[in-house]
């Protein structure tokens, strides 16, 4: 008998909610009277605001609508209506807004550096459109120090200084020695050591097999290796950048070298030859006792293409420990070039080292 009251009410719940969801469904018999002009413009202003472009001042403009249409909300809520809960959720959204529209302005910001670091900046990282944000992170003091050297003083010694860095000399002059031998200039806005550090980024243990002498009073930025590997972890872009730069750098090297390369009779060979550049592969092909001995190399071939980055030195190298003064080489014969070939089956060892060229990008070798 007590359980058919409580059955009788859960009935009546149940039709009170049916005619509750029922009535959300149904048309309204009477409309209300528009809102206060306030309500209005706040949502005028989202309109405007929603409508703005995805550039950089559209977003801009967008937040600062949202901002000022917020901001109308919440005094229609707090004047008008009367609804703190109202006031409150639209009071916040104005203050995130807010936030949003402050940290774009701080991202916007000059970033002015030094007369010296900005000729590096626009000549070097400008072109890859690197931000200035970015560039100062990467010259900050976490990453990288700025250093003086005075004319005679050295940069890195030969056989002694570890190849753990990479500097890229800001004004005056730097000359590459080799047994003290004049190989080539280093001027303002280049790297100092690009193919030490590009041949010697399996280990930090390799020496330079060149000196570096300051021959002016000089100012250069250098990273450590282990801190631009974290940079460079955190920012790919920036490690594309650089490893594009260094490239060109060695490039830029290797050509200068190639005013080194003469022969007895005064006349210059091209490291672009395909005889020159057979010579430099010629291991990946044929036992070293089948190489030929008079080649503009000393006789010591490297054993990957990795090893002709850090060897500049050697397309300015001794004949039998004899140089002529003005630098060229004695019984120096032109190379007959080499048959070359085609077969990419065959450069197994250039190919691995393709694969594995970058510590962070990687190159395929398709067969054509």
């Amino acid at each position: 008998m007590e359980a058919i009251p409580e059955q009788n009410r859960t009935l009546e719940a149940q039709d009170t909610r049916d005619h509750y969801v029922a009535g959300l469904l149904s048309v309204c018999d009477g409309w209300k009277d528009p809102q206060h002009i306030l309500f209005q413009l706040a949502n005028a202003c989202f309109v405007i605001s929603y409508a703005s472009p995805s550039s950089v001042y559209g977003v801009l403009f967008m937040h600062s609508a949202l901002i000022f249409g917020f901001m109308l909300f919440s005094f229609w809520a707090w004047n008008i209506i009367c609804a703190p809960d109202i006031f409150s959720w639209n009071f916040t959204f104005m203050l995130l807004n807010m936030g949003q529209l402050v940290y774009i302005i701080y991202q916007r910001r000059p970033v002015k550096f030094d007369p010296e670091l900005e000729e590096a900046y626009q000549t070097l990282f400008h072109p890859f459109k690197v931000s200035r944000l970015l560039f100062k992170k990467m010259v900050g003091s976490d990453f990288a120090q700025i250093m003086s050297l005075h004319a005679g003083e050295a940069y890195a010694m030969q056989n002694l200084t570890r190849t753990d860095r990479l500097g890229l000399l800001l004004s005056g002059k730097v000359n590459v020695m080799s047994d003290h031998q004049f190989l080539h200039p280093i001027m303002p806005c280049e790297f100092m050591d690009s193919p030490e550090f590009e041949s010697s980024r399996a280990t930090t243990d390799d020496k330079f097999k060149v000196s570096i002498i300051a021959a002016t009073s000089c100012r250069y930025l250098y990273w450590q290796r282990s801190s631009l590997e974290y940079l460079f972890v955190k920012e790919t872009y920036l490690a594309t950048v650089i490893t594009t730069l260094i490239a060109r750098d060695i490039t830029t090297k290797l050509y200068a070298m190639n005013k080194k390369i003469v022969t007895d009779k005064g006349s210059h060979l091209d490291i672009r030859l395909p005889s020159i550049t057979s010579s430099l592969t010629a291991e990946f092909k044929s036992p070293p006792g089948n190489l030929r001995k008079n080649t503009v190399l000393s006789g010591v071939y490297p054993a990957s293409p990795d090893s002709v980055f850090s060897s500049r030195e050697r397309l300015c190298s001794k004949e039998n420990g004899t140089v002529l003064p003005n630098g060229r080489l004695l019984e120096m014969e032109p190379l007959t070039e080499l048959p070359s070939n085609d077969d990419l089956t065959s450069n197994n060892g250039v190919e691995s080292w393709l694969e594995t060229s970058s510590k962070y990008h990687s190159c395929e070798v398709v067969d054509s």
